[in-house]
């Protein structure tokens, strides 16, 4: 068999938190806030005062908007009409794609620019699912399958977001002036330290920081500057990653996984992992996997 084309294998997570369609009532404003999440907003109806870091603006009817993770930001509606929006948080591990997402402190994609992209398909396509997701007669299969229909056209939506943002020279894109490019040395440092966590079977990051030969608050700032995280957060989610495919790919009982995966006990794994994704391990694992697995120990 001869093979043309081929994708490495791939793991990775994309995390959505609070995606839902509303509306705000006149008067209505949210305080300055912030959260280590992006934040996408799109203004369905209406008009709002947004503002982000130093800079406000008025957000309008067809307008898109991504807020970096971190930025503090408040919105008020100051009109006499209703305010109807669509809004989702987000996070995912890929270090490349979160170091573009970071260039910039925030892009908005005016509604006259929008039309011309695929967003409007996209945020189309997600409403829809929410709402078979949301009534009442829907079944867990076509749920699951709603979910991941929203989690295909976020991808999408962040990838709009990304090429735009680096075609443009629109200075309503605003640079984070606290964040200066890395150099060369900087960028290929914080890939070798990227290189050291991924491989360096959870290598501690003073040690990483001690065989490059540099302290560990300048290790930790390096790769916080080209990667957008800091190495305690990129390392986390490869953690969470690999004990994902082995609760999916595995039959490892709870003090195996643990154990392979630099935990100290089968209940620090268990009470991490909950903390990440909200639910045990246990609850994660495929019922097949998890018989078998039970069978096993």
């Amino acid at each position: 068999m001869d093979i043309n084309y081929s994708l490495p294998n791939l793991t990775s997570t994309l995390q959505i938190i609070g995606c839902h369609v509303g509306n705000f009532h006149p008067n209505w404003s949210f305080p300055r806030h912030h959260h280590n999440l992006f934040e996408l907003l799109h203004c369905k109806n209406g008009e709002i005062r947004q503002t982000i870091g130093d800079h406000v603006f008025t957000f309008s009817s067809g307008d898109w908007l991504l807020i970096k993770s971190g930025m503090l930001h408040a919105s008020e509606n100051n009109s006499t009409s209703f305010y109807r929006f669509f809004n989702l948080h987000f996070d995912l591990d890929d270090p490349i794609i979160r170091a573009r997402l970071c260039k910039t402190d925030y892009v908005i994609i005016k509604a006259e620019e929008a039309t011309q992209l695929a967003l409007p398909s996209h945020v189309d396509a997600i409403e829809n699912a929410l709402l078979h997701h949301n009534r009442i007669d829907t079944v867990e299969d076509d749920k699951a399958l709603n979910r991941l229909i929203i989690q295909s056209h976020t991808i999408g939506i962040i990838t709009e977001f990304i090429k735009y943002s680096e075609k443009t020279t629109s200075p309503i894109l605003k640079i984070d002036h606290n964040m200066h490019d890395a150099s060369v040395f900087e960028t290929e440092l914080a890939h070798e330290i990227e290189d050291k966590l991924r491989n360096g079977n959870h290598e501690k990051i003073a040690e990483i920081a001690a065989s490059l030969g540099i302290s560990r608050g300048r290790c930790t700032h390096i790769f916080t500057k080209v990667y957008g995280q800091s190495p305690r957060q990129y390392m986390s989610k490869i953690v969470l990653n690999q004990a994902k495919h082995l609760l999916v790919h595995s039959t490892y009982t709870m003090e195996e996984l643990a154990e392979r995966l630099g935990f100290q006990s089968a209940s620090h794994f268990s009470r991490q992992f909950r903390r990440w994704t909200g639910m045990p391990p246990s609850a994660f694992r495929p019922k097949f996997v998890r018989s078998q697995s039970d069978e096993d120990g």
